[in-house]
């Protein structure tokens, strides 16, 4: 078993040690004692949100040494807790004021976060990073732009942490800051969407990816060549949805995440259900287009996966309603057909954009209708 990370390995440093420390955490001894010392990483079971239902009805989330619980809804409805000891709360403020050093953020900044500081996660996943940092951290909470837009200009808040469509609605009141570093909704992996958030703020924006469960996870930098892994804090690995199987550096699929040093709830090989890619650089590991849609409903088209949450992203990159679309499969000639019916204004060149879609997908899009009253969103598969 190697204990080091070698390149193209899946597997995090150290893990023979890693697994033998969660052998003894109540939510992984059943599926860990069985397992022998040179077990391999892909041997390794899988961690989900229903296995973390099961365990917190058991009463085995709890820790002794937890400091702190936020609650994350789950995606069944209701919630889970997630707990922190003061060390994990350290561990991952260390690890994020890293990334938000090498994103441009400096000690003697005013940083504004317009997250929720309540019983969800939200604000204080960044909130710990820039008080690691060392810089004056104004946690204003969601919503309230004209207020919002009094505290940027007159602390001169220089750092704007937001979802960028707030923050676009912030620049169009008025605001300017230096640098946004943007969560909580998509921002790469939309075609444009930086470059409209980024006019309308004057400013560098960048994309983060975190999550309740596993904290912050990648950080772009200034380059903008992909979402840096805090690689202190987590190892990431990306799976075939459907076997279970690592992908190769490069190809789609599941984000999967592993603590690799969390006391409370550590995560091990925990699938988030999140579509992307990895690379492995020689300055770190990469998410070279960011978090782009949800391993959700995947279907098998031609052959090839498809998954309809990446292709709500591509049609709001190309200014279309992605809230009003209907993606439909049907059969002809004993072939899989796909076309879009969605609501918008039909672009000047269809032929530009079903080059796009067959380049995005590696899929052939049938037929596409943009028309100006299509109501209802979702998939109609009518194949036989």
């Amino acid at each position: 078993m190697t204990d080091t990370l070698q390149p193209g390995s899946t597997s995090p440093p150290s893990h023979a040690e890693l697994l033998g420390r969660l052998k003894g955490h109540a939510l992984y001894r059943a599926a860990l004692q069985n397992l022998p010392e040179n077990t391999d990483w892909a041997a390794v079971p899988f961690l989900t949100r229903e296995r973390l239902t099961e365990a917190f009805e058991a009463g085995e989330l709890a820790h002794p040494d937890a400091v702190r619980v936020h609650l994350t809804p789950h995606p069944g409805g209701g919630w889970l807790p997630e707990y922190a000891t003061r060390a994990d709360i350290d561990a991952h403020g260390q690890a994020a004021a890293a990334a938000f050093a090498r994103a441009g953020v400096r000690p003697e900044d005013h940083v504004q976060i317009a997250f929720g500081f309540h019983r969800f996660a939200g604000g204080w996943i960044m909130q710990d990073g820039f008080e690691s940092l060392g810089a004056k951290t104004l946690p204003f909470g969601p919503g309230e732009s004209e207020a919002q837009l009094d505290a940027i200009q007159k602390l001169g808040v220089r750092v704007l942490v937001s979802a960028p469509s707030f923050a676009q609605k912030l620049g169009e009141a008025g605001a300017r800051v230096e640098l946004l570093i943007s969560s909580g909704e998509p921002l790469t992996s939309i075609a444009g969407r930086r470059e409209r958030v980024e006019a309308a703020l004057g400013c560098v924006a960048l994309d983060a990816y975190a999550s309740s469960e596993a904290g912050m996870m990648a950080l772009e930098t200034p380059e903008k060549n992909g979402l840096r892994v805090l690689e202190d804090w987590v190892h990431l690995e990306v799976i075939d949805p459907e076997t279970g199987q690592s992908m190769p550096d490069g190809e789609r699929g599941e984000l999967v995440v592993t603590h690799l040093s969390k006391q409370a709830m550590p995560l091990l090989r925990f699938r988030t259900g999140d579509l992307t890619r990895l690379e492995r650089r020689a300055d770190g590991v990469y998410l070279p287009g960011g978090v782009f849609g949800n391993v959700g409903g995947m279907l098998k088209v031609k052959g090839v996966k498809l998954f309809p949450r990446e292709v709500v992203f591509w049609l709001a990159g190309h200014g279309l309603d992605h809230a009003q679309h209907t993606l439909r499969l049907w059969s002809q000639g004993g072939a899989d057909r796909v076309g879009i019916t969605v609501r918008g204004k039909m672009p000047e060149s269809v032929d530009v954009l079903l080059a796009d879609f067959q380049r995005r997908f590696a899929i052939r899009l049938d037929a596409l209708a943009v028309t100006t009253d299509h109501e209802g969103a979702g998939v109609l598969d009518e194949r036989e």
